[in-house]
């Protein structure tokens, strides 16, 4: 599972699958679909941080601070709301736009479906970590050339971080360079969190068969030399950190 903050909990496919006109409505009437997909998140988190707040507490000893929006996790009922916001979106522009009936009426059932899907992730509680590793930044990949035979070729790679726990966040997206024989690949993790202990790495010649290379966590800071068939790991990226744990949720009412 990713961390919120890690970027919209869905997919223009996750769209498409539940409501397969979706593109064709989007070219008819002129609405960029990434943009309200970043807009449903943002909507969302709004609503997330209202929530958050909402757990502040205060005991004899002092105030008890509410979890922080970094920590938030997106859970299967955290995602399909942050769906359904961005289909109602969709729906509401288009309706807007065009004053067909089949649009307002799409925009209304989408409104129902988000106000249903914020109940249910209300009701199931709100997934947190401890010590959040957000999704890495795109690796910095070179060559350094070795003494001896060596095949080269197109490598892909990413990386994650890794917390004290050994919790690994999102993966980076994927880098790829083109190594001339006799070389082979660097990897550089960039930009790692304040809590972060080191990074993994994961590669491969194929885009989606990309497998963990190092034995241990890599140290914050250093470069990662791969060796092609070094590692024997089928480990593939995960999707990032699961919830620590879940914290119940006060019923609120929508904003209109």
């Amino acid at each position: 599972m990713a961390l919120f903050l890690d970027g919209p909990a869905c997919s223009i496919d996750d769209l498409l699958d539940e409501d397969s006109g979706l593109l064709g409505t989007a070219q008819t009437v002129g609405i960029n679909v990434t943009a309200k997909l970043r807009l449903a998140m943002s909507e969302v988190q709004s609503e997330l941080e209202t929530l958050l707040l909402r757990l502040q507490s205060s005991t004899g000893t002092g105030l008890i601070l509410p979890p922080a929006i970094g920590q938030v996790v997106v859970t299967p009922d955290l995602s399909r709301w942050e769906k359904m916001q961005a289909l109602t979106m969709v729906y509401r522009d288009a309706s807007f736009t065009q004053l067909i009936d089949r649009y307002k009426g799409k925009w209304d059932v989408f409104t129902k479906l988000t106000q249903a899907a914020r109940d249910q992730f209300i009701a199931n509680g709100i997934g947190l970590v401890t010590d959040p590793m957000p999704k890495a930044t795109l690796p910095v990949l070179g060559t350094v050339s070795v003494t001896g035979p060596q095949i080269g070729g197109t490598f892909y790679a990413c990386v994650t971080w890794v917390n004290g726990a050994g919790q690994e966040g999102s993966p980076s997206d994927a880098g790829s360079i083109a190594v001339a024989a006799n070389n082979r690949m660097t990897v550089m993790a960039m930009a790692p969190p304040a809590s972060a202990v080191g990074f993994n790495v994961y590669v491969g010649t194929v885009l989606a068969m990309m497998t963990l290379q190092n034995g241990t966590v890599l140290p914050v800071g250093t470069s990662f030399t791969n060796v092609p068939g070094g590692s024997s790991s089928s480990q593939l990226p995960g999707s990032g950190q699961k919830p620590d744990f879940v914290k119940p949720l006060p019923a609120t009412i929508m904003r209109g």
